[in-house]
């Protein structure tokens, strides 16, 4: 499910570069996802999202860049297709892209955890953790979101303990390179 790219690094293993693109084109699929449900349902919160699934896709495109590695994100894989269509079925009124919402963030959250295990080199780890901080926020704020319209969903893709952590705490300020 990752983007094509050109793969040439001395720095980065063939693993980390896997891990990154695959992470690029989940990003890249809640962004569309999010401006699809945004277009639809006017609800400010995928509209201001999709903008920082943007902002996540250009951290990790520009890490993969000062190694010498194109990501060409505009390169449509079947496969990556066929889940963000999938998504956007899903969303058939405003409570169920909620839903839809919270399951990307859950699965985004455990694509990043899947970085951050396979690599240890530090402005790697350091995107992960700023970036891991903000999907925890959009999680939660989806999640909220959802409660007060009256829609419920429970935890799918993480463990209980880590959704019910996530959602009950706090939106936080995940410093300006992430939020």
């Amino acid at each position: 499910m990752q983007p094509k790219s050109v793969r040439k690094s001395n720095l980065l293993t063939e693993k980390e570069i896997s891990a990154i693109t695959n992470l690029i084109g989940k990003e890249k699929i809640a962004k569309e996802v999010y401006e699809n449900f945004y277009a639809q349902y006017q609800n400010n919160l995928f509209g201001n999202i999709a903008k920082r699934k943007q902002k996540h896709i250009d951290i990790w495109k520009n890490i993969l860049a000062k190694q010498n590695i194109l990501v060409e994100e505009n390169e449509t894989l079947v496969e990556t297709e066929n889940l963000k269509n999938l998504f956007i079925s899903e969303g058939t009124d405003g409570i169920s892209a909620l839903k839809t919402a919270v399951k990307i963030e859950e699965l985004n959250f455990n694509d990043i955890n899947f970085v951050a295990r396979n690599s240890h080199k530090k402005e790697i780890l350091e995107a992960t953790k700023g970036i891991e901080c903000g999907t925890r926020n959009h999680l939660s704020v989806f999640y909220q979101d959802l409660k007060n319209k009256g829609g419920k969903t429970t935890h799918q893709y993480i463990s209980g303990k880590q959704f019910n952590n996530i959602v009950n705490g706090n939106v936080i300020s995940c410093g300006l390179k992430y939020d």
